[in-house]
């Protein structure tokens, strides 16, 4: 396993005052994904279908497909967004990984390629509202895409305070009363919920405050990926969070 770090994430690095009335630095630990090669102008399918919203989202990275150094061709995903999920835009994806997108303008996004497998990182940010540029921590971790999702059980680890859970399932997993967390039913706890439509399918997003250090689970008879994300961690302006689980893609 190969773990990311670096003590200087901020939401901007222009001294423009495009990071708030503050910009101050969190450190932020990852788990890159390895990219899988693939050959020029291969086509993958089924396509590689992500979705996310803003909540604890500043930005996203978008990794290229792995190819010779001759290849010539134009990567592209298609972004859509809540009242465009239909159509959506064309985005071409940089060879030397600088694409990203932008998240503080947009609630929801979706994306979906045929162009290769594409590693997608979130910066995770701790926004306060209005003030959408001030980060109160950061996070990151690797967004899975909708073939990558889990089902079942999953455990994972809270800190004692300040810790939310936030989970995506599709729709076979959209009964309120066979997700379980900690083996309660969801309908048992306070939480809020926004239900997404992409890919000629419903999906629901739900965050929910979670206290009490140490191990808790969570239960679904459909597909889910969960993050964990913590703030007032060492101070207000450090937070964590991490991706909870996830089944890697095998391509043929």
């Amino acid at each position: 396993m190969v773990l990311y770090t670096t003590a200087t994430a901020t939401t901007s690095n222009v001294d423009d005052r495009s990071c708030g009335f503050s910009c101050v630095r969190d450190s932020v630990t990852f788990m890159p994904i390895p990219v899988i090669q693939k050959q020029c102008y291969e086509i993958v399918a089924p396509p590689d279908e992500t979705i996310i919203t803003n909540d604890f989202t500043t930005r996203l990275y978008v990794t290229p497909p792995g190819v010779d150094a001759s290849c010539k061709e134009d990567f592209q995903m298609t972004i859509y967004a809540k009242h465009d999920n239909n159509t959506g835009l064309n985005k071409y994806i940089d060879h030397f990984g600088y694409s990203q997108i932008e998240m503080t303008d947009r609630s929801e996004m979706a994306s979906s390629t045929y162009a290769g497998q594409m590693p997608m990182y979130r910066l995770g940010s701790i926004i306060n509202l209005p003030d959408n540029r001030t980060a109160y921590g950061h996070f990151a971790h690797y967004i899975p895409v909708v073939e990558e999702w889990t089902t079942g059980l999953t455990n994972f680890h809270t800190l004692k305070k300040d810790c939310y859970i936030e989970f995506y399932v599709d729709q076979n997993g959209l009964n309120l009363d066979q997700i379980k967390v900690d083996g309660i039913s969801l309908t048992k706890y306070t939480y809020t919920v926004n239900y997404m439509f992409y890919f000629k399918k419903q999906f629901g997003h739900f965050i929910l405050p979670l206290h009490g250090y140490g191990l808790h689970s969570i239960e679904n008879g459909g597909n889910y990926f969960l993050c964990v994300v913590c703030k007032n961690v060492n101070g207000p302006y450090n937070a964590v969070g991490y991706l909870a689980g996830f089944n890697k893609r095998r391509f043929s």
